[in-house]
């Protein structure tokens, strides 16, 4: 499904998105959005509970978006898509 998403992505996966794609492939969608929940609400001040809040409702999106699919994506997939995207937000200016 993500064959090829990896190009141009070297090295080790990102500490993160391996950990991102350990929650994606091994939390259904409820148990996700608990997760979710309460790290929002154990976040340390309100600018940690807005960035939770936004990566969280990323990640449920996604969960969702995947759920949807007949196959899913390993985990390496996973791993590999999300080191891309967090290397593309990493690189991108802020607005």
């Amino acid at each position: 499904m993500l064959a090829g998403m990896g190009q141009g992505v070297s090295g080790a996966p990102d500490p993160m998105a391996s950990q991102m794609a350990q929650l994606l492939a091994g939390s259904d969608l409820d148990e996700l959005r608990e997760i979710v929940r309460r790290w929002v609400a154990e976040a340390p001040t309100e600018g940690v509970r807005r960035h939770y809040q936004e990566l969280g409702g990323r990640l449920v999106d996604l969960k969702a978006a995947l759920a949807e699919n007949p196959v899913q994506p390993t985990i390496a997939e996973l791993e590999q898509a999300l080191t891309m995207m967090l290397r593309l937000a990493a690189s991108s200016p802020r607005t």
